[in-house]
């Protein structure tokens, strides 16, 4: 199956999710700075006097600065590691362009402004300090569903941004307590994007995202994938014949499977890629059939199409277990059946 274009964005999309993750840095970056100056500014305001109780009520302050900066060390070091990862590889004209002219564009017309929110989405999901490849000595974000607000305040949608943190914690809340299974996945924790990114790096995974995109054959076994953060999938590169191509809203692992090329690959996947894919496409769903949307009767394909990429993969993915036995226990079949399920009755609501 080709994928609808909704999910599929170009160049421009991919710039602005790797831009708003940065701003995402730096409003926490301010955050921390802000905080620092507090305990610095408290810490000098104290009496001079040397006397063992004013001794020991220094002591507090000194290590809370010390760690406060040692904080902004780390988070200083991510934040340009992961900008030469991302941001460095753009063309110039996209590299120095700031957020507003490209978020303008996508706000021109009500599939660009649907594709905005895909945007937002992922970089909701996308985790800003974690190595993504060991996660070792990682740093938490601070006041993540301020910075959620802010990424969202400047695309135009209001309070969604914390709609899409609250509605993924929920999602995953739900199904853990119905299947009995805890999954690990948070919403900005490392083990879920581990699963993810572990998830869509199969290699017999590839070709199917790839089929997505019209690729077939040996250009869909060599096309370059790559995993971003928040686990939408990358394909191609700037300067190739395509251009980059982002794979957004769960689409890479629901329409693979649901074109029938990778359902049997189910049973290799983690619950967490997959729930995390799901739940992408019910906020979609839900943001569409909201009084938040603009334009619903001009946007009511967009959500049809949403739905059936959902129930392709829900109906492929229940006939593998049916038929095929994807799974080696009852247990994680179970769970399976628990998030195709709960987000069924959340897409019907």
């Amino acid at each position: 199956m080709n994928l609808p274009r909704t999910f599929v964005l170009n160049e421009e999309g991919y710039a602005l999710i790797q831009k708003l993750v940065q701003l995402r840095m730096d409003e926490d970056l301010a955050f921390e700075y802000h905080g620092l100056r507090t305990i610095e500014e408290k810490h000098r305001n104290m009496p001079l006097s040397t006397g063992m109780v004013q001794t020991l009520s220094r002591a507090p302050k000194n290590h809370a600065a010390a760690k406060a900066a040692e904080r902004i060390r780390k988070k200083e070091a991510r934040k340009t590691c992961w900008a030469d990862k991302n941001l460095s590889p753009l063309p110039p004209s996209l590299k120095n362009m700031p957020v507003e002219p490209l978020i303008k564009r996508f706000n021109e017309s009500s599939h660009g402004r649907i594709q905005l929110f895909l945007i937002m989405q992922e970089v909701m999901h996308t985790p800003v300090y974690e190595d993504a490849v060991r996660f070792q000595d990682a740093v938490e974000e601070t006041n993540h569903s301020e910075h959620a607000d802010t990424i969202s305040q400047i695309c135009g949608f209001g309070s969604w941004g914390r709609n899409i943190q609250k509605n993924t914690e929920t999602f995953f809340k739900e199904i853990r307590d119905e299947g009995g299974t805890m999954l690990q996945w948070g919403i900005s924790g490392p083990a879920g994007y581990g699963s993810v990114a572990a998830a869509l790096d199969l290699p017999a995974l590839a070709p199917a995202i790839a089929g997505l995109l019209g690729s077939s054959g040996e250009a869909a076994f060599t096309a370059d994938l790559a995993i971003m953060g928040g686990g939408s999938v990358a394909v191609g590169g700037f300067g190739t014949a395509d251009g980059m191509t982002v794979l957004a809203g769960g689409s890479s692992l629901l329409g693979a499977v649901a074109g029938g090329s990778a359902g049997n690959l189910l049973g290799q996947i983690p619950h967490e890629a997959v729930a995390l894919s799901v739940v992408k496409a019910i906020n979609l769903i839900q943001y569409l059939k909201s009084d938040d949307n603009r334009d619903r009767a001009g946007t009511i394909h967009m959500l049809n199409q949403a739905q059936e990429l959902f129930l392709g993969f829900k109906h492929q993915a229940e006939r593998e277990m049916a038929l095929h036995g994807i799974y080696g226990s009852k247990k994680d079949m179970m769970q399976m059946f628990h998030i195709l399920n709960r987000a069924f009755r959340q897409i019907m609501k």
